[in-house]
């Protein structure tokens, strides 16, 4: 008997752990992507600067302002967003631009694809201010699209 009930204790101890888990990397997952980033595009866009304000559910609105005079260059923008490990991909809707990179800490950098073309490399950074610049290292370089 004193056997039966450890081993049924120890099921429920095991289903509780896998019950919590997955929500606490849910909250995790969008308290880490209910964020912006704000991208710089040197080779397409040099002059202008834009940001992404992602929601949880997969979405996001894009904004784009001129680097100068902070006015802005677009209506805003919108798309959808997903990631698998440090690589995200945002989807613009109505047009084909596609960002394809890796989020490494609070940076993400690759390449920005149109009509399924490299077209510029981009890079962004978490909050309100865009990078200083985007480099050339391998994490920023030509990236060809495994979609």
């Amino acid at each position: 008997m004193a056997g039966r009930f450890l081993l049924l204790a120890a099921w429920c101890a095991l289903l509780w752990c896998l019950q919590v888990a997955p929500v606490l990397s849910r909250d995790a997952a969008a308290e880490a992507d209910d964020a912006a980033w704000t991208a710089i595009i040197p080779e397409a866009f040099p002059r202008y600067v834009y940001t992404w304000r992602m929601s949880p559910d997969g979405s996001y609105r894009e904004d784009g302002r001129d680097a100068a005079s902070g006015r802005p260059i677009q209506a805003t923008l919108s798309g959808h967003w997903r990631r698998d490990g440090a690589r995200m991909i945002l989807r613009q809707e109505g047009y084909s631009f596609v960002f394809d990179g890796v989020v490494v800490g609070n940076t993400y950098a690759g390449t920005l694809y149109f009509n399924d073309r490299s077209f510029s490399r981009f890079c962004a950074a978490r909050g309100e201010t865009p990078p200083g610049r985007c480099g050339s290292e391998a994490g920023v370089a030509i990236m060809q699209r495994r979609d």
